[in-house]
C-alpha cells in the first residue's frame, strides 16, 4: 500500500507543474508509445489493468513530455508494490482506490476515466 501511495504522490507532484503549455509541442506525442509500452504491462487483476490503461492514455495524451518521466516513475513504483501483493482481492481494492484518486488528480489535465 505504501508503494501505491508513493506512486500516486509522485504522479500528483508531476501533475502540479503541468499547467504550463508543453514547449515541445507535438514532438512530445511522438514518444508517447514508448512510455505507454513501458508502463502498460498487465497485472493479472482487471482493476489494476484498467487503471494502467486509462492512466497511461491520459499521460500520453495530456501530460507534457517534461512531466511524463516523473509520472511514469510513480506508476512503475505502484506496479512494483503490486507485484509483492499475494492477495488479489486486496490488490483489486487497492487499484480501485488508485483509480478513484487518479480521477481527481488527472481531471485537472482534462482526463476523464
Amino acid at each position: 500500500m505504501k508503494h501505491l501511495t508513493f506512486g500516486i504522490a509522485i504522479a500528483a507532484l508531476a501533475l502540479a507543474g503541468c499547467g504550463k503549455k508543453d514547449e515541445a509541442g507535438e514532438a512530445a506525442k511522438s514518444e508517447a508509445p514508448a512510455v505507454a509500452q513501458a508502463s502498460e504491462s498487465t497485472s493479472g487483476v482487471p482493476e489494476c489493468d484498467e487503471y494502467l490503461t486509462k492512466v497511461m492514455a491520459c499521460v500520453n495524451d495530456k501530460i507534457p513530455e517534461a512531466q511524463r518521466a516523473a509520472v511514469k516513475q510513480g506508476i512503475d513504483a505502484s506496479k512494483a508494490g503490486w507485484a509483492a501483493v499475494t492477495d488479489k482481492a486486496a490488490l483489486a481494492k487497492t487499484c480501485k482506490m488508485a483509480m478513484d484518486q487518479a480521477k481527481a488528480a488527472y481531471s485537472a489535465m482534462g482526463c476523464s476515466f
